[in-house]
């Protein structure tokens, strides 16, 4: 059984979790084309559910063969889209998993279930589930449904360097990749304008010695990003110091900003979603509190090889409990 906190993300205060039921039928037809990584509702009808949320998916009774309801799988609300003229709306779901075997409406776990938030007769599910299908349940009972069941993650479970090849390595430095970043401290659910800039001078070979593939790829795309930005400002050119002085400084690259004051860059780089945070070492937390001012974090996330595109959030340090959630994720250990 996979503890689900290694699948979701951290939990934050005022947590929101939903049931939410899929397979909407209206008029014969499947109303929203949902899947385990969307979710398509009218806000006109319900507007609670927010970004952050955990949800669990349902399938409706009247959607089985045997005509009972079941709790299959669930996930992470990492965005939702603008409404449309209509009020119609999508939320992307990420940190999908599923529920093996699913929670079946009849089972003695589901119907003797004690539920803290809403009302619901014995052995009787009439009036319990809300018709625009989005049950909103306290943080409690999701936590009690999910630990009480085996939850396998949906999403590859494989390396982020497994998925990327020489082949893949080529075509981007050919061809470039798209990059879209914000310089605020607002969070990406506030879906801040963004600049996009193509990255072309990644080099190659520098990637193909490095073990971390996908990380130093993040680092050739910031380098480049830097480099416009001192062209453009007619800075001296920034310096990589991970490549050409060597790693354990406690940051990547060096540059200079409009005032001439040097900054320190560190480059954190991941295929997953922004949700998802990131790690520091000990040495680059101590670096990013002893710089005095100028030390920022390049998180790139979201870098699909495919489609050779990435987004870049970043962030000024230092990096403390009081500005982040800090979570301790190894020990290093001694025989006694």
């Amino acid at each position: 059984m996979t503890e689900i906190d290694k699948i979701l993300p951290k939990m934050q205060e005022k947590q929101q979790a939903f049931i939410l039921d899929h397979g909407k039928i209206e008029e014969g037809k499947l109303k929203y084309a949902d899947a385990q990584t969307s979710y398509g509702w009218n806000i006109k009808h319900n507007n609670r559910l927010k970004e952050g949320a955990f949800v669990l998916n349902r399938h409706p009774s009247k959607l089985s063969k045997d005509k009972k309801f079941e709790i299959y799988a669930g996930g992470y609300v990492e965005q939702i889209s603008e409404p449309d003229e209509d009020g119609n709306v999508r939320a992307l779901i990420t940190h999908s998993f599923n529920i093996e075997p699913p929670i079946k409406q009849g089972d003695d776990f589901i119907e003797s279930f004690k539920w803290s938030g809403k009302k619901k007769k014995s052995n009787n599910w009439a009036n319990f589930w809300s018709q625009y299908g989005m049950n909103e349940i306290k943080i409690d009972e999701f936590e009690k449904l999910v630990n009480a069941v085996q939850c396998v993650p949906a999403e590859s479970t494989a390396s982020e360097d497994e998925k990327i090849s020489e082949d893949e390595i080529k075509t981007f430095v050919e061809k470039g990749f798209t990059v879209s970043y914000e310089e605020d401290n607002t969070t990406y659910s506030k879906r801040k304008k963004t600049t996009k800039f193509i990255a072309k001078q990644i080099d190659f070979e520098s990637i193909q010695k490095q073990r971390q593939k996908i990380g130093a790829l993040g680092e050739e795309i910031v380098f480049e990003l830097l480099i416009k930005k001192a062209q453009k400002n007619n800075n001296k050119p920034p310096i990589h110091v991970s490549k050409v002085e060597g790693d354990g400084l406690g940051y990547d690259i060096r540059c200079w900003n409009e005032l001439g004051e040097e900054c320190y860059i560190e480059v954190k780089t991941s295929t997953s979603k922004f949700s998802d945070g990131f790690e520091m070492s000990r040495n680059e937390i101590k670096a990013s509190a002893s710089i005095n001012g100028n030390y920022f974090i390049y998180r790139v996330y979201d870098l699909n090889i495919k489609t050779r595109e990435c987004k870049i959030k970043i962030f000024e340090g230092p990096v403390s409990s009081e500005t982040f959630n800090l979570e301790a994720t190894s020990y290093k250990v001694y025989q006694k």
